[in-house]
This record gives C-alpha cells, sequence and structure tokens, in this order.
C-alpha cells in the first residue's frame, strides 16, 4: 500500500519538512506444498520534496544525506 506523506523531521540539527510516496513493507509469505507464496518487500520511500523553511532544497543536497533522509523517514512510518 502506497500513501502520500509529509513529515518534518531533523539532520544535521536542521529541522527539514519532507514530502513523497511511501510503500508499506509487505510481508513475506512462506512457500507451501505448490511452490506459491510471496517473497515480499521492505519499506520504501520515494522522496520528491525537501524543504528548509519553505526553500526546496532537494537538487542541492549529497547522496548520503538523501539515503539518510530516506532512512529516517521510513523509520518514522514504522513507529
Amino acid at each position: 500500500m502506497s500513501k502520500e506523506i509529509e513529515v518534518g523531521i531533523t539532520v544535521g540539527g536542521v529541522y527539514l519538512t519532507v514530502s513523497g510516496t511511501y510503500h508499506e513493507e509487505e510481508p513475506r509469505e512462506m512457500y507451501d506444498g505448490n511452490m506459491e507464496g510471496y517473497p515480499g518487500y521492505p519499506a520504501e520511500f520515494e522522496l520528491e520534496s525537501l524543504q528548509v523553511d519553505g526553500t526546496e532544497i532537494i537538487d542541492i543536497i549529497s547522496d548520503a544525506i538523501f539515503d539518510e533522509i530516506v532512512e529516517k523517514v521510513i523509520e518514522n512510518q514504522k513507529d
């Protein structure tokens, strides 16, 4: 299941407003005698907007910060 979300997080002491599409984790279903089942997949977040005080900054952040933000948003949604 996917949903559009907007959350506030703090990274490196800076408060960020993050928007995007969150895809919930799909649990794995074990295979039965007919070899039917589902491998599942982890939760994902597609970051679409990243703002500081209303200013869009998504194009100027590093890949490492991008990945950290995505991880924090996913963890935030699991709580």
